[in-house]
């Protein structure tokens, strides 16, 4: 039994670092070459792992390279893969990634394969029953919603890492327990030009717990009945891609934990700026402990 369940986008990627992008039409020579695993659920739930929670990992993957790598890291980093279903034949999901290290900015270029989605009939329910959270990303978006229908049937609660707008998302709000949208997406489904009043709608119109929208570098709001701005730790930053996806496998491993919607947002906020010091999402996120002492460090207390 894990105590969360992750449905959602897992990408194999290649991320090369480089000291500025390249023009086109020329060559140019990497200072280093990683090859990882990623996805906004799937990496968000490894976070989860590394910060003392457990977590399996609910999808497709392909018998290909690509695949069978996203396996075996799931499995390294400590994450469920029994209700992972293999699929043969097909090209799973991959990406290159080019890492500016002069600004600290990505680009990714990626590539869906032919890898199909996971659907309703697939699913294990059983595990999402047993388990406290399922974290979901959008994709995967009718095993998603099938899958939030019968968690919030069973008292488990939803989570949601609303990145992007796919068609259909508007089905799958308001089964959300825990709204955590980046900026760009609240402003872009409520219509709102302010994140504080997109905040108050999403949570008006939707009925989550909360709602938590993350702002990259200048921190973030929770609203829940009552407004307030969460920071960030300003740290030397190296890496940030990934930072967003870890926030929120820390914002759920920090419900596990027991700890308050506000300081949810803190404990996240830390170790997502830990992990921007540090090359890789998964490599770089940094255990709860490390987390305890840092925030100890700079005086701030959980409750």
């Amino acid at each position: 039994m894990s105590d969360i369940i992750g449905i959602g986008a897992s990408v194999y990627d290649t991320l090369m670092t480089v000291e500025s992008y390249p023009n086109e039409d020329t060559k140019m020579m990497a200072t280093s070459t990683k090859i990882m695993a990623g996805g906004p659920v799937a990496t968000g739930i490894v976070a989860s792992v590394k910060l003392g929670a457990s977590a399996s990992y609910m999808g497709c993957l392909g018998d290909d390279v690509f695949g069978n790598y996203m396996f075996d890291d799931f499995a390294h980093w400590g994450v469920g893969t029994e209700c992972i279903v293999r699929k043969k034949g097909v090209v799973s999901f991959h990406s290159v990634v080019l890492l500016n290290t002069t600004d600290a900015t990505r680009t990714c270029v990626w590539n869906k394969g032919t890898i199909p989605e996971i659907t309703p009939d697939e699913l294990n329910y059983d595990a999402i029953k047993d388990a406290k959270i399922l974290h979901l990303d959008g994709h995967q978006l009718k095993a998603a919603i099938a899958a939030a229908k019968f968690a919030k049937a069973k008292g488990v609660k939803v989570s949601l890492d609303a990145g992007g707008i796919y068609p259909g998302i508007e089905e799958l709000l308001p089964l959300v327990d825990y709204l955590i949208p980046s900026e760009e997406f609240a402003l872009k489904i409520t219509g709102e030009t302010d994140a504080d009043r997109a905040a108050k709608v999403l949570f008006e119109k939707y009925s989550p717990e909360f709602v938590v929208i993350t702002q990259g570098k200048r921190g973030g709001i929770i609203y829940d009945g009552q407004l307030r701005r969460y920071p960030i730790y300003d740290g030397p930053s190296i890496d940030s891609n990934g930072a967003g996806d870890v926030f929120h496998g820390a914002f759920i491993a920090g419900k596990i934990k027991g700890f308050d919607n506000y300081s949810c947002c803190c404990f996240a906020s830390a170790v997502s700026g830990l992990k921007c010091a540090k090359v890789g999402a998964r490599e770089g996120t940094p255990t709860f402990d490390e987390t305890m002492k840092f925030l100890d460090s700079i005086g701030v207390t959980l409750k």
